[in-house]
């Protein structure tokens, strides 16, 4: 049973989901003002939305569903449905609830926020869908970087400027720790699919090998590490907290090879948000 779950979670992009929103409270405690649940919950189901947008947006049982679409019998719409297979189909159901209710809680926003958010929506659409033959996630090693900038944005840019804060250099430095967190945290995914991922992507791993992607995982998480000392206003907590996630995430991406056990990226590496979080909520 709770391997059904955690499977659910994991292929319906809720437990990645639930990281986002990890990161988004993560900066609220670290701006120390309170979190705004509007956005928490847009920042929820947009996340399932877009990542089972990406996730499925080209495959093959999904694309065929797309074209009867824009035909209107709902008759030939259900047939088609049921012909998906059963993880795409739950797929679909929870991604269509997700925009719904994505859409209902970015109504709730304030206007600055809703226009930020054309930024990682636009990131989302041209990462998925290719124009001409080209998307963002096929041109050579620009894929980990989209996804750090996006979670970047979404998970510090959005919480600051909803509260009507000013972009002070701290939040910037919050932001730049952000994106090498999330960048490191890719890497067991790219170290994952190395031998899946096509060739001309050129991935990290692809191009310096599996021993010099963990070295640069390594000196992003230094990257990351630093910057909490040139912060005018340093959390007490995070110097414990910092250290931790620094070590905790260093050892996943050393111990990641080619063959890792079913969870070991797509659960155990995408829940270090929710270890960092948990972590300032004890201390």
């Amino acid at each position: 049973m709770l391997e059904k779950i955690v499977s659910f979670c994991v292929n319906s992009s809720v437990w990645v989901a639930i990281s986002v929103v990890a990161l988004v409270k993560v900066t609220y405690v670290n701006i120390a003002i309170p979190a705004n649940s509007a956005l928490m919950f847009y920042v929820f189901f947009g996340t399932i939305f877009g990542y089972n947008f990406i996730k499925y947006f080209e495959k093959e049982q999904l694309s065929e569903l797309k074209r009867w679409v824009l035909k209107i019998s709902f008759l030939e719409l259900t047939d088609k449905f049921k012909q998906l297979k059963k993880r795409a189909r739950r797929a679909l159901i929870i991604s269509i609830v997700s925009l719904c209710c994505s859409f209902f809680y970015f109504l709730k926003l304030e206007f600055l926020v809703q226009a930020l958010i054309v930024i990682p929506l636009l990131l989302t659409i041209f990462y998925a869908v290719s124009f001409g033959d080209k998307t963002l996630r096929n041109i050579a090693g620009v894929k980990i970087y989209v996804v750090g900038i996006t979670w970047a944005i979404v998970t510090v840019l959005l919480p600051v400027i909803e509260d009507g804060l000013i972009l002070s250099a701290d939040v910037w430095i919050i932001f730049l720790q952000r994106f090498l967190f999330v960048v490191a945290l890719v890497l067991p995914f790219d170290i994952r699919d190395l031998e899946m991922d096509a060739k001309h992507l050129k991935t990290i791993p692809q191009k310096i090998g599996v021993k010099y992607t963990k070295l640069y995982g390594l000196l992003l998480l230094l990257g990351f590490f630093f910057l909490e000392f040139f912060k005018d206003e340093l959390l007490e907590k995070n110097l414990i907290v910092i250290p931790l996630v620094f070590i905790i995430t260093l050892l996943f991406i050393v111990l990641a090879t080619k063959r890792q056990s079913t969870y070991y990226s797509s659960f155990f590496v995408e829940g270090i948000p929710l270890l960092w979080l948990g972590l300032l909520m004890i201390l």
